[in-house]
């Protein structure tokens, strides 16, 4: 059985099948073991897809805006996000990339839906050591940064590559946007241009 009781048999929607995710899932491989993390406007804790797979504990979700003590996602973004990473087939598709993983969460955008430079520093601290006992491992695996600095195509801009490598040099994958401003050249944006980051371009249905 799939994570949370899920059957694995549901269609699967355009984008999983887009980048072969079934033929991955017949080899084994759905994420078990594996802990994601999302930098985002946070994620709702009782999305049918995703509750199961949060991993608990007081060192899964960080509000570096002290807005929220538990997962929540006043604005939906980061819930989406999640669900392509990990959701599951509770509306009756498949969803999620890597269903059997858990997720953890930094909240880098207040209610307002304004992250702050400092708020995201402190969000890619956290992931360093969320339960802050260097002890014990409890660290993500790959973090998911579905944000950057659209307005500002074709620039590198180096703000974060230094948290960016300090993750890497941790043993933790570094995942950003490389924008919607495409289909053209020179479209790319920051921090997904960044040494170190593994950029993910937009793709629609055709």
């Amino acid at each position: 059985l799939w994570h949370d009781g899920a059957t694995g048999t549901a269609q699967t929607e355009w984008n999983l099948e887009h980048v072969h995710t079934r033929e991955v899932w017949n080899r084994g491989f759905r994420g078990e073991g594996v802990v994601i993390a999302s930098m985002d406007t946070g994620v709702d804790l009782n999305h049918p897809d995703l509750a199961g797979r949060w991993r608990g504990g007081g060192n899964s979700w960080f509000d570096p805006n002290g807005e929220h003590a538990m997962p929540a996602d006043s604005d939906g973004h980061g819930t989406w996000t999640m669900g392509v990473l990990v959701g599951g087939e509770a509306g009756g598709t498949a969803i999620g990339v890597a269903p059997g993983a858990s997720w953890i969460a930094v909240k880098i955008f207040n209610d307002a839906r304004v992250a702050a430079l400092s708020a995201i520093h402190l969000g890619f601290q956290w992931l360093l050591d969320p339960d802050g006992d260097p002890l014990t491992d409890d660290a993500p695996d790959i973090v998911n940064n579905s944000w950057g600095f659209e307005s500002l195509p074709n620039v590198c801009l180096t703000e974060f590559e230094a948290d960016i490598q300090t993750l890497r040099a941790a043993g933790i994958a570094v995942v950003f946007a490389a924008g919607n401003t495409g289909p053209g050249g020179s479209t790319s944006i920051s921090p997904a241009n960044n040494a170190g980051a593994l950029p993910v371009g937009a793709v629609d249905q055709s």
